[in-house]
């Protein structure tokens, strides 16, 4: 094929090339190999709240992202049998295109950033499935290829693809949502970082959400109390919410995936309504002047003592390992060990404790302090090569 890459092409311009689509095509796969193996600099809240005009936004992520997309293409190719599997080939595919759309889109003072914006929108509206389809993937690769790679390789896989991912689209959500109605963005003054995120708040949204999906879906819910405290403050804080300046969608989604598993823990557990009346649910909101502390505790029994570090696995969960179908309260088994990748993000932590005969902890760490909320990147040489080599795969 001849088909030129722009069309039409100014006649008395000659900053522009007509190639063949092919051609064209190589030459990406080589800048995709050459921009993967450049290392992502992480960025803090801080600097992005720093960044809300539009124009240097953008420009920050014209370069920075297709860096970010290109070293997910290259973590898909470190699968030499990708090609056999739909999920990543569809995913690979994406990647590609979004890359090629963000290196070619044009903007400065003769375009504007219209063309931009509507760009950034595309890209985060195609990417909606990708979490689901890339799960579906792996679980895909490792049924066909007859335990190849184990389950410790594709969990730091998917630790690294997923983290990847976290970061491309946090820039590209901050952008869309500073970005003037004018240029088709939201026009929202801090973005998608609210200074002021009231924890509190959104523990008792989440809680009250995930109580109807768990009506919906399994026919009742445990009782869940939220409660506050705040150091050097004796007892329970009414009116006297715990604030920290984060992403609001990153604690909610991590709030809706712990609160899911202990309430869908709970009902299982549970043989009569009585008896779920008594394993509530209890949701403990705590802070100082450093971090933010949520503790979510339920009496569902514990986990098994052979499940142990498996709950932190993509590869283990409920929809996963059974004949059921993935529903909003269980899926591919992604929900924890994504939450833990959100957390870990902006320097939080995310662990469980467990309590055989009685129940579980989750506990959530975030901090406050701006110097410790530096956004987590995967390493240049991410985990696919390197782990490959130690494998002995490669």
């Amino acid at each position: 094929s001849t088909e030129p890459l722009l069309t039409p092409v100014p006649q008395d311009d000659d900053r522009y090339v007509v190639v063949p689509r092919e051609r064209f095509d190589e030459l990406i796969e080589s800048e995709v190999a050459h921009m993967a193996s450049i290392p992502v600099r992480p960025v803090s809240v801080r600097e992005v709240l720093d960044c809300l005009d539009s124009r240097r936004a953008a420009k920050f992520i014209q370069a920075d992202v297709p860096k970010r997309l290109a070293l997910r293409i290259r973590l898909i190719d470190s699968l030499k049998e990708w090609r056999e599997v739909p999920e990543l080939v569809e995913v690979r595919r994406c990647l590609c295109k979004w890359y090629r759309d963000l290196r070619l889109v044009q903007r400065g003072p003769n375009f504007g950033l219209k063309q931009f914006t509507e760009v950034i929108r595309v890209i985060r509206s195609e990417g909606k499935g990708t979490v689901a389809l890339v799960a579906a993937g792996i679980h895909k690769l490792q049924a066909n290829t007859g335990g190849k790679y184990s389950n410790q390789f594709l969990d730091r896989w998917l630790d690294g693809f997923l983290l990847s991912r976290i970061g491309s689209n946090m820039l590209l959500d901050q952008y869309f949502a500073c970005a003037s109605k004018e240029d088709g963005g939201l026009a929202k003054s801090t973005g998608i970082i609210n200074p002021m995120t009231d924890a509190l708040t959104i523990c008792r949204q989440s809680s009250a959400y995930v109580s109807k999906v768990c009506q919906h879906y399994l026919g009742s819910a445990p009782v869940c109390t939220v409660e506050n405290y705040r150091a050097n403050m004796k007892g329970l804080q009414m009116n006297s919410p715990c604030t920290i300046s984060y992403i609001p969608g990153f604690l909610r989604y991590i709030m809706i995936e712990l609160l899911k598993n202990s309430f869908r823990a709970s009902v299982k557990y549970a043989q009569n309504e009585d008896e779920l009346r008594r394993c509530s649910v209890q949701v403990l909101v705590s802070c100082d002047d450093q971090h933010v502390a949520i503790r979510v505790s339920d009496r569902a029994g514990g986990i098994p003592s052979h499940v142990g570090d498996k709950i932190w696995s993509y590869l283990y969960g409920a929809a996963a390992l059974s004949t059921e179908n993935a529903t909003p309260l269980s899926g591919y088994g992604v929900g924890l060990p994504l939450s833990r990748l959100h957390a870990r993000y902006l320097g939080g932590t995310l662990d469980v404790a467990t309590y055989p005969g009685y129940g579980t902890d989750a506990s959530l760490i975030l901090p406050r302090l701006e110097k410790q909320q530096v956004e987590a990147v995967p390493a240049g040489k991410i985990e696919a090569e390197g782990i490959l080599h130690e494998m002995g795969l490669r």
